[in-house]
């Protein structure tokens, strides 16, 4: 009878634990894109030109221009930016931040329509073939294909 008790107690814990793990319903941090922007623009002295900004359940990714061609990325996680970043070139087209106007949730309508998949990512990008930036959140399945759905900046 003890052991079976041990057992469910570990059955029950466990199932507790996963039940957090890979959840559907994680929200992607595009609450703190402007945070984030703000905290690159002070590093950088000035207001910051992006190639791409992304938001995770738990971080935000910027790629900064330098103006010589080539990506800082910046990763902004728990309210701070970290200490260390990489520089690489860069293709495509910047953006100015500046201005920007995001819903926090701009995924909401994605996660409604498809509401078992996982949320990946929010993507802002600065390369959109006709002009302007690009918005894509990013889904995964239960199978782990990944699927990129293109919104406008309120969803």
């Amino acid at each position: 009878m003890r052991k079976s008790k041990s057992l469910l107690c570990v059955v029950s814990l466990a199932a507790v634990l996963l039940s957090g793990c890979g959840s559907s319903k994680e929200a992607l941090l595009v609450s703190d894109i402007d945070e984030a922007v703000a905290a690159v623009g002070k590093v950088l002295g000035k207001t910051p030109e992006f190639y791409e900004i992304n938001a995770t359940p738990t971080l935000v990714n910027l790629f900064a221009a330098d103006g010589k061609g080539n990506a800082i990325n910046f990763v902004y996680e728990k309210g701070k930016l970290a200490q260390e970043t990489s520089v690489a070139p860069a293709q495509g087209k910047s953006f100015s931040a500046k201005g920007m106007k995001l819903s926090s949730k701009v995924f909401s309508r994605v996660h409604q329509e498809l509401p078992e998949s996982i949320l990946r990512a929010f993507s802002v990008i600065g390369d959109n073939p006709v002009g302007g930036v690009q918005y894509r959140v990013v889904l995964q399945s239960e199978q782990g294909g990944q699927l990129a759905v293109f919104v406008d900046p309120t969803g």
